[in-house]
C-alpha cells in the first residue's frame, strides 16, 4: 500500500485531538494498526506538518550517500562566513543548490540560517518567508510557545496578507486562522498599511 498522505497526516492529526485509539483510525483511513503506530511515532505530540517535513526527509535520505565529506563542509563553511548564498556556493562548486539547503536545514553546519544573505533564494516551506513588514509586527512564528504548537485551545491566531496582482489592482486581504478550530476569518483591506491592518482588526 501506498505511504501516508499529508491529507491523511491531517486527518490523524484531528483523530488524535478526538481521542480515537490506534484501531479506530486504522479502520477510518483502510491503514494496518501498525502503520498508524509507525505514523504516529514520528513526533509527540502528533502534528501533521511535523509528521510530513519528518517523512520527506527519511524519504530524501533513503538509498542516497551524501557528498559532504569534511574538506566540502569546511569550503562551504568558509564561502557563508564570506556572506556567499547557497546559489552561488553551488554554481562555484558545481553542486545541486537543494543541496546545500538540506545540508542547512539538518543542521550539518555551524552555521544558522539567519545569517543568509537577504538576497539568497529561500525555497524551503519551513523557513519563515514572511516580509519585512509582517516580521515588524513581532517575533517569527518559530519563536512562538510549545502551548501554542499544541492546538488544545480555542483563541491562537495566525495572521498573514495575500496580496493580489501588482498591476492596476493593489487587492489585500488580511487572514487570522485559529489553530485550534482552524476556522478563517478574511477581511479586505484598501492597502497593505499598518494603519489599514489596525483598522480591520
Amino acid at each position: 500500500m501506498s505511504s501516508i498522505t499529508y491529507s491523511e497526516r491531517i486527518k490523524i492529526e484531528t483523530f488524535c485531538e478526538l481521542g480515537l485509539t490506534n484501531a479506530k483510525m486504522a479502520e477510518r483511513l483502510k491503514r494496518s494498526p501498525s502503520t498508524i503506530s509507525y505514523e504516529l511515532s514520528r513526533c509527540q505530540p502528533y502534528q501533521a506538518e511535523l509528521a510530513q517535513t519528518n517523512a520527506e526527509s527519511k524519504r530524501a535520505r533513503c538509498g542516497r550517500k551524501t557528498k559532504l565529506n569534511a574538506k566540502l563542509k569546511q569550503t562551504i563553511l568558509n564561502h557563508l562566513r564570506l556572506s556567499w548564498s547557497p546559489e552561488m556556493i553551488a554554481h562555484e562548486l558545481k553542486l545541486a543548490t537543494k543541496s546545500i539547503y538540506n545540508w542547512l536545514y539538518q543542521g550539518k553546519f555551524e552555521f544558522s540560517l539567519s545569517e543568509l544573505p537577504e538576497h539568497g533564494l529561500r525555497q524551503r516551506r519551513n523557513l519563515d518567508q514572511r516580509s519585512k513588514y509582517n516580521q515588524s509586527l513581532g517575533r517569527s512564528i518559530e519563536q512562538r510557545p510549545i502551548v501554542i504548537n499544541q492546538r488544545n485551545r480555542i483563541g491562537d491566531f495566525e495572521i498573514d496578507t495575500v496580496v493580489g496582482p501588482r498591476g492596476h489592482s493593489k487587492a489585500v486581504l488580511l487572514t487570522l486562522f485559529d489553530r485550534k478550530s482552524r476556522f478563517l476569518w478574511a477581511y479586505q483591506l484598501k492597502d497593505r498599511t499598518a494603519a489599514a491592518v489596525n483598522e480591520a482588526l
